[in-house]
C-alpha cells in the first residue's frame, strides 16, 4: 500500500471511529415535539412576535418587574386573532397561529378558543375537518 505524505497513513485507512462520534441537541431544542414541528413553531413564533411589535398589540404583552402580565379579555384575544390572521394571510394554518398566540400570551388554549367569535372557531373547526374529517367522524352537521 502507498502512503500519504501528509498524514503519514495508507489510503483507505480511517483515523476516526464512528462508534465515538456522539450527537446531542443543544437545550434550547429540547421539546416534546418532532425537530421539524419546533423549528416550524419557533419560525411561525418569531414571525408573530413580529407582527405584535409595532402594532397596538404590543403593550398586551408587557411583563411588570414581578414577572406579571396582564391577561387578555375576549375582545382582545378577537382583535390580535384577527390581526395577525390577517398579516400572515393564508400562509400558515389557523390552527398553528391560534397554538402560537396562546402560548405568546400565555393563555390557556380552552379559554382563547371560548373567547374567540363563532366565526374565528368555525374557521378553526373547518380547518381541522378538512385535515382529519372529525364531523363526519362525529355525526355533527351544524357547529353553531
Amino acid at each position: 500500500m502507498s502512503q500519504d505524505k501528509i498524514f503519514n497513513n495508507t489510503f483507505g485507512e480511517q483515523d476516526a471511529s464512528m462508534e465515538t462520534i456522539k450527537f446531542q441537541l443543544a437545550p434550547s431544542y429540547e421539546s416534546d415535539l418532532d425537530m421539524d414541528d419546533k423549528m416550524h413553531y419557533d419560525l411561525l413564533f418569531e414571525k408573530i412576535d413580529t407582527i405584535i411589535k409595532g402594532s397596538e398589540f404590543e403593550k398586551l404583552n408587557h411583563v411588570t418587574a414581578s414577572g406579571v402580565s396582564k391577561k387578555l379579555n375576549k375582545v382582545q384575544i378577537n382583535k390580535v386573532f384577527s390581526h395577525v390572521i390577517s398579516a400572515l394571510d393564508k400562509k400558515y394554518s389557523r390552527v398553528d397561529i391560534f397554538s402560537v398566540l396562546s402560548d405568546y400570551f400565555d393563555v390557556f388554549p380552552n379559554k382563547f378558543y371560548n373567547s374567540l367569535s363563532n366565526k374565528f372557531k368555525d374557521d378553526l373547526i373547518s380547518e381541522l375537518d378538512e385535515k382529519y374529517d372529525i364531523l363526519k367522524k362525529k355525526n355533527i352537521n351544524k357547529l353553531f
